[in-house]
């Protein structure tokens, strides 16, 4: 069977006026029906046909079919990505190209004064102004979207008007000038934004949009395979396919939409009425740009954008849309709201049902319909057994597991490979926690954005549920001090704290804790009111010092301790605090300390990425004239002289994707991002992450050479 990907392939190269039919769907274990989408109108008109008359085409349900619906939403989206600018790997954007136009326009614009009108004499300095504006355009219009490159050329060309009739003492005309420019930028930003209407417009008066199938062969209740065709007479006709469910006539559930224009989309993943809402995965035609779509459930009592206040909490799920891979659009992220945000006024909090109720609902990953293909086993040290992530032993302290690859086909070319467990390990629902908590400038969409970009990067099993909380931060430079006291806010705390209440009502067992620059700050002011939803690793004897233990003693106090029967009891009300991971902390140091003995008794791994070159940090020191754990590349010892057991990673070495900040980097560095999933998905300390890490002193620092080696 030919994956979706081939059969794309194959339909993007295929001859103008040729339609493709496949009956084939790999998403669906049906016997699968067409319905072929064909034109009524001479293969010379410029219309896009679809069918006679939608009117009489029923879906499964027996509802008309309204596939034109996502026929132009997709097309819409397709003309959004196209006038975007993209960042690119060219240096520094430039093209020879553009170049060259704007060189050939100014050939011709000496020409015309030099050739034409003789002038020389008194024109120099217009001349080196005109090739100046010109070298400028040529070099910097690679790096805007087409909506800009228009603008550029059309006051290029105004100006190039203006020194051809030699307009300088004619003022009379100066009006005139600018309003005719004035008009042609309207007209085109009218054109950029209304396009896809125009066009819909033209095409519905040019040639009837009509569909025909086959109805002896339809089958109601199964998912089909339904083909839009489009023929334009400056291109070469291209279709549009889709494969899936529908309802109301409309695309819905899990489906794929192949278009093979310019540009156009192999879009696989969750439809609801006809728009894909995601989660999904994206991949442009040509371009072979990536594009996913995710969902993250979150919590906010943030009130402004500008300003600080605060409201009551709301819960919702959000889809955010990044790129992955290819060309990365300008205005990705995007970000959405699928649900909410909606007032929690639950009055018990400990068994708030609000995210329970979004998690059953309105939260979807992108794998949950798939087949196991990965499973990540790892070593529990505390109790001497295997770990494996989404799944649970029968027998406690566990130490061996069968990992065999099955499938499903008879023949080789249709096997469909998954990977099975044996019986002795329980697939399980308990899920864990990914909680996000953002620093200073930083309002709802802005941590939905940042935290998405990383997700989508690292593409976390589906066992991990993200969270994002949105505290009152501002997003005002000016407002640094004023945030500074609202992290330090009880009542913001007792919001997370409900916040952790109803994630542990949802389910949550585990619970890792992902703090960015003053985040950190918000969380760890808070802990004395949040850790009582947390379980404790230990009870500590008054003569035992927590910072004296290292690793090793820390994990053989913890089996005797349990062989005794010292350790307290498990508690089904609490989540199990897994990491703690402070991303360019702006926090004291000796604040630090004090609050460490209290961090550790409730989670054993607290992680550090610090960078010695942090301009916001390096801003806070000069305001508080504290130290700070963010720029901090050394071991921090207690009032004893003992290190404290945490790991700190020394980001300094890392080059790619920082702007001159080096502050805000962790979703976007691929290193960054593979070494946070190591730490969350597998639970490897950093003197266990080798492939990337390597100790110096007591701090780790990532094995990678600059950027400006190309060759060794």
């Amino acid at each position: 069977m030919s994956t979706a990907q081939d059969r794309f392939d194959a339909e993007s190269s295929s001859q103008p006026g040729t339609l493709i039919l496949d009956h084939d769907l790999r998403q669906h274990t049906h016997e699968n029906h067409m319905i072929s989408v064909v034109s009524d109108v001479g293969d010379n008109s410029p219309a896009a046909t679809v069918t006679e008359s939608t009117k009489l085409l029923l879906d499964s349900n027996g509802n008309d079919l309204q596939l034109e619906f996502s026929y132009w939403y997709m097309k819409k989206r397709q003309w959004s990505r196209l006038q975007r600018g993209t960042f690119t790997n060219e240096r520094r954007g430039f093209s020879l190209l553009w170049l060259l136009c704007y060189l050939t326009f100014y050939a011709a614009y000496i020409t015309i004064q030099v050739a034409y009108f003789h002038r020389v004499q008194g024109y120099i300095l217009e001349f080196l102004l005109m090739a100046f504006i010109s070298v400028t355009l040529g070099s910097l219009t690679p790096r805007f979207g087409w909506f800009v490159r228009c603008i550029f050329l059309e006051g290029y060309g105004a100006l190039f008007i203006f020194f051809v009739d030699d307009l300088y003492y004619k003022e009379t005309i100066y009006i005139s000038l600018a309003l005719a420019l004035c008009a042609v930028v309207v007209l085109t930003v009218i054109c950029f934004f209304t396009y896809p209407y125009l066009l819909r417009c033209y095409l519905s008066f040019s040639g009837a949009i009509t569909m025909k199938f086959d109805k002896e062969g339809f089958k109601r209740g199964e998912a089909n395979r339904y083909v839009i065709k489009q023929k334009d007479c400056y291109r070469a006709s291209h279709q549009c396919v889709y494969e899936g469910p529908l309802r109301n006539g409309k695309p819905h559930g899990i489906g794929t939409w192949m278009d093979t224009s310019y540009q156009g989309e192999l879009l696989t993943g969750y439809w609801d009425q006809g728009i894909p809402v995601g989660p999904f995965e994206s991949m442009e035609n040509d371009t072979r740009s990536l594009l996913v779509n995710l969902r993250i459930l979150y919590g906010t009592n943030g009130g402004g954008k500008w300003w600080l206040d605060r409201t009551a909490l709301n819960m919702g799920v959000a889809g955010v849309e990044c790129c992955v891979s290819g060309n990365f659009l300008h205005g990705y992220p995007k970000t959405y709201m699928i649900k909410g945000p909606d007032e929690c006024l639950c009055v018990n909090h400990t068994q708030c049902p609000c995210l329970k109720n979004l998690t059953t609902t309105s939260y979807r990953h992108s794998d949950d319909e798939k087949q196991m293909k990965s499973v990540v086993v790892s070593i529990d040290k505390k109790h001497g057994s295997l770990a494996v992530s989404g799944y649970k032993s029968k027998l406690d302290r566990e130490r061996s597991v069968t990992i065999d690859l099955v499938h499903e086909g008879e023949r080789r070319s249709n096997r469909n490979y998954h990977l099975q467990l044996d019986n002795r390990w329980l697939n399980t629902d308990q899920k864990e926690g990914v909680l996000f908590i953002h620093g200073f400038d930083h309002d709802l969409k802005d941590s939905l954005k940042r935290f998405g970009q990383f997700l989508a990067l690292g593409h976390f099993p589906k066992h991990l549920v993200p969270f994002v909380f949105n505290w009152p931060s501002a997003t005002n430079g000016l407002l640094y001090w004023c945030a500074h006291s609202v992290a330090s806010d009880t009542d913001n705390h007792r919001d997370l704290k409900r916040f952790l209440q109803s994630m542990r009502a949802a389910g949550i067992r585990q619970l890792h804790v992902m703090c960015h620059s003053m985040g950190t700050r918000f969380f760890l002011r808070s802990f004395p009111v949040i850790k009582k939803v947390f379980e404790k690793r230990y009870s500590l004897r008054e003569s035992e010092s927590i910072n004296r233990m290292s690793v090793i003693d820390m994990v053989n106090y913890e089996q005797q301790a349990q062989a005794q029967g010292n350790l307290p009891p498990v508690s089904d009300t609490k989540m199990n605090l897994v990491n703690i991971i402070l991303m360019n902390p702006d926090y004291e140091i000796e604040t630090f300390k004090n609050d460490y003995a209290d961090l550790r008794t409730y989670c054993s791994r607290i992680t550090i990425y610090a960078d010695h070159r942090d301009e916001a940090i390096r801003i806070a020191h000069k305001i508080t004239q504290k130290q700070s754990l963010g720029n901090n590349i050394m071991p921090i010892v207690d009032n004893k002289g003992a290190f404290l057991d945490l790991d700190i990673i020394d980001t300094g070495d890392l080059d790619s994707n920082m702007s001159e900040r080096h502050h805000s980097f962790f979703n976007i560095n691929r290193l960054m991002v593979d070494d946070l999933y190591d730490l969350i998905v597998t639970g490897k300390r950093a003197e266990e992450r080798t492939s990337r890490l390597r100790t110096t002193g007591n701090v780790f620092r990532f094995t990678i050479l600059p950027s400006s080696v190309v060759m060794v």
